[in-house]
């Protein structure tokens, strides 16, 4: 036996790539191949076949998301575009990313127009996204007249068919395709696509009892295939039955607990019907998976959620775990647990991270966004326009270079950014939402809309882009369709309701957005849920000289709920609106902060009134409560910066300016100021020209542009004083 032993292992090849290729071709041991594959892209980073092979590695131990980075980077290389595409299309749609995996088929068939598998995995792509019936019946189709034999090509033609509303057609290609698979021996076991299409069918025509039946005997014969779990649970969901899609889920999940694509698509349900702690629970369970390999991807993905959360060293602690439970050495782990050092703050052990990291791409990343969070926007983008060759396709890598872009002014790159951002793929950030903002700050609300447009549901910030839309189409009065209401919560109404009135208020004065809240009948002013309708409605009939009113609008929603903390503050509001005695105004606002120590209308009001007072230090540390409690209150930062100024702390009233255009670069006020502090100290002219030059942009005034001037003429008369060059 020892000589046997001995002997096996002198015919195993020792070069790390070779003996990672023959590990997996010959002996299918793919687990043991990720090793030296390591040991080889720590060396040749670039290696096309290393990263082929990695990427198949990762897939094979159920590491679907990290794989798809590298089998990219072998795509890069064009001896590798077909071996490499295939199973990265194939990748992305087991994750949902019908897109991506177009995107990639479309890169294979550029290379080889009739590759049967390609055209079948894009037709597969486009028929999921529900939106390329017509590119998915013409890719089956191809695949059919180069192959009559290919009878699972059948499947999306009969999908793009029913699709296309081409009823009497798709019928005719089932009965085609429930022929091939009559043979009693094969059965309906030989086709989850068939017993797919054939629910799918029923659904189409309206027959729900009939697909309900057809579904539940595929879900009896196949409870965890991928394919019929997907068109049960959309079946599920459209019939009203969100009850059976779950339980459906968890079957699945539960005949393959390694499956993460189950798991997080249960944990988005459940975090969308507000279920965070059943959530959770069920994140938690993946990190205590069998598999070292699933235990490390449910400890990143603990991660991810905690960061979404901020829970930021919580999100950090996890990625930690991750990287020790990984027996991959995961590139991607390790990148994600570098951002997140940078975002608590810990930016030196991330770079020393970033020197150990193995894809260059990834160390110019890291160095990026620790130069970004330190306040360096131009060194950052030397680092990420450097990460940004390396990896080209990298939305992440663009979206923070965008991000740089801005911060120093150079908002014409930070578009081009965003945009591509956008197009590689435009749910990994928000990008879509920051383009928006920018087009709208500046006022071209068209191309706003139109990126707000770009490709909606599921991507970050849904909830935030739908107000914005809404609002921008109160101001150019255009039609709101039912579907964009419908990305809403109904418990969203009132904010909904808000944002067109802001937008009505803008476009067609006061009296119009009153109107316009005043007939919507689904609207209880009087509901909590709806506060913010009812504080537009209260800052309408100010305007319009009917403050009194407003106040009325309150006291009836007191009546109604008197131990609501925001009625409250919106009555401190309206009593200031309507001229009443301040002394009301502050016994409101300490109301509501009686009942909600964070109520944020009431912080920001009460330190109105302190300031107003005299008690700046109170005032301050109570807009400072108020930017806490509300994240997207710009005013309270920039209150807090006129009052230091005020008290001789012009150095803390930069760094709260500068950190709020960080975040915000579009504020023109925040521009303003920032650039009348540093003007009153002599700080860098061309700098300073620049902030008013944004402010004038951004619709910041005649102030703006009055600063503007003041500053050119400065320069213009300094350099006119200064001696004159001798030659």
């Amino acid at each position: 036996m020892l000589a046997l032993a001995i002997a096996t292992a002198a015919c195993q090849p020792r070069d790390p790539l070779t003996r990672a290729r023959w590990l997996q071709e010959q002996k299918g041991d793919f687990a043991a191949s990720l090793e030296p594959l390591h040991d080889v892209l720590r060396e040749h980073p670039e290696d096309p076949e290393a990263n082929f092979r990695y990427g198949l590695a990762l897939i094979e131990s159920g590491q679907l998301s990290l794989a798809k980075w590298s089998l990219r980077k072998a795509m890069e290389s064009p001896e590798w575009v077909e071996q490499a595409g295939i199973p990265l299309a194939t990748t992305a749609i087991k994750l949902n990313g019908f897109d991506e995996a177009a995107e990639v088929a479309s890169r294979v068939l550029a290379a080889k127009p009739d590759h049967i598998e390609a055209l079948l995995l894009r037709a597969d792509a486009y028929v999921r996204s529900r939106r390329h019936y017509e590119e998915a019946l013409a890719d089956a189709e191809r695949a059919i007249a180069l192959d009559p034999e290919r009878i699972d090509a059948q499947v999306p033609k009969v999908v793009s068919l029913l699709g296309l509303g081409r009823a009497d057609e798709a019928a005719a290609a089932l009965e085609k395709l429930e022929s091939s698979y009559s043979d009693g021996a094969l059965g309906l076991h030989g086709s989850p696509a068939l017993c797919a299409a054939r629910g799918t069918f029923a659904k189409e025509k309206g027959e729900n009892e009939k697909a309900t039946e057809l579904f539940e005997k595929c879900l009896a014969q196949l409870p965890s295939d991928a394919l019929v779990v997907r068109e049960a649970v959309s079946f599920f969901d459209g019939i009203d039955r969100g009850d059976r899609s779950e339980e459906v889920l968890r079957r699945a999940l539960e005949d393959d607990p390694d499956s993460f694509g189950y798991r997080a698509t249960l944990i988005d349900r459940m975090r969308a019907a507000g279920r965070q702690s059943e959530a959770e629970a069920l994140l938690r369970a993946a990190t205590e998976l069998e598999n070292p390999a699933s235990a490390a991807v449910g400890w990143s993905a603990l991660a991810l959620y905690s960061l979404e959360t901020g829970r930021f060293d919580e999100a950090a602690a996890a990625f930690e775990r991750a990287v020790a439970h990984d027996p991959t050495g995961s590139a991607e782990i390790r990148f994600g647990y570098a951002d997140a050092l940078v975002v608590v703050g810990r930016y030196e052990e991330a770079l020393r991270l970033a020197d150990q990291m193995t894809v260059p791409a990834h160390r110019s990343l890291v160095r990026g966004r620790v130069a970004l969070a330190r306040g360096e926007p131009a060194k950052a983008l030397e680092y990420f326009t450097e990460g940004n060759r390396l990896w080209p396709n990298n939305p992440v890598s663009r979206y923070y270079a965008a991000a740089a872009s801005e911060q120093i002014g150079a908002f014409e790159r930070a578009i081009e950014e965003y945009r591509y951002s956008m197009r590689i793929d435009p749910r990994a950030t928000d990008a879509y939402l920051r383009l928006a903002r920018l087009f709208a700050a500046s006022g071209q609300i068209p191309s706003a809309l139109q990126t707000l447009s770009f490709q909606p549901g599921g991507r970050p910030g849904e909830e935030e882009a739908t107000l914005l839309e809404l609002e921008l189409r109160g101001r150019t009065e255009r039609v709101v369709s039912r579907t964009l209401l419908a990305r809403l919560a109904p418990a969203r109404r009132g904010a909904a309701a808000a944002a067109l009135a802001r937008g009505i208020a803008v476009a067609r004065g006061p009296a119009a957005a009153i109107e316009f809240l005043r007939i919507q009948d689904d609207l209880d002013l009087r509901d909590p849920k709806h506060a913010e309708a009812l504080s537009e409605l209260i800052d309408a009939l100010a305007a319009s000289g009917k403050a009194s009113d407003g106040l009325a609008r309150v006291d009836a929603a007191l009546r109604a709920h008197p131990d609501a903390a925001v009625f409250h503050a919106l009555r401190g509001k309206a009593l200031l609106a309507a001229g009443r005695d301040p002394s009301l105004a502050r016994a409101a606002y300490q109301r509501a902060l009686e009942i909600d120590s964070e109520q944020h209308r009431a912080l920001a009001g009460l330190a109105e009134l302190e300031a107003k007072a005299g008690a700046t230090e109170s005032a301050l540390a109570l807009y400072e409560r108020a930017a806490r409690a509300d994240a997207k209150d710009r005013d309270s930062i920039r209150a807090v910066a006129a009052l230091l100024v005020q008290t001789g702390r012009p150095e803390e009233a930069d760094s709260r300016l500068t950190g709020l255009l960080r975040d915000h670069p579009y504020d023109a006020q925040a521009a303003i100021a920032l650039a009348e502090l540093r003007r009153a100290r002599g700080a860098d002219p061309a700098a300073t020209a620049e902030l008013a030059r944004r402010a004038v942009k951004f619709k910041g005034g005649p102030a703006a542009k009055a600063l503007l001037d003041r500053i050119e003429a400065e320069r213009s008369a300094a350099q006119a004083q200064a001696p004159a060059r001798t030659g």
